[in-house]
């Protein structure tokens, strides 16, 4: 009988451990997801004077953008599309860097 519960409590709990697994890629995969579309991955860094390197250039933001040789400058005052992916932005910057 106690041998009948183990296998049973164990079978569950492995299947809860991955549907959780599931649960955590699904997300992971999603964020990733969002992030490339929102960045130009293979784009120019983008450097802001007040708040330093910022990340990677952002699709449709030709407005705030001005080049100043290898790398953009970022002219507008909201940074709030890179601070709603700053783990993104920076492992983009430590990965690609600028």
């Amino acid at each position: 009988m106690m041998n009948r519960l183990a296998a049973l409590l164990r079978s569950k709990w492995l299947q809860f451990t991955l549907m959780g697994l599931l649960c955590l890629c699904v997300t992971l995969g999603y964020q990733v997801a969002r992030f490339a579309q929102t960045f130009e991955l293979f784009g120019l860094a983008v450097r802001n004077s007040k708040h330093g390197w910022l990340g990677p250039t952002p699709r449709n933001a030709d407005a705030c953008l001005m080049d100043i040789g290898k790398v953009y400058s970022w002219e507008c005052e909201d940074i709030s599309i890179f601070t709603g992916y700053r783990l993104g932005c920076r492992i983009w910057l430590f990965v690609i860097g600028p």
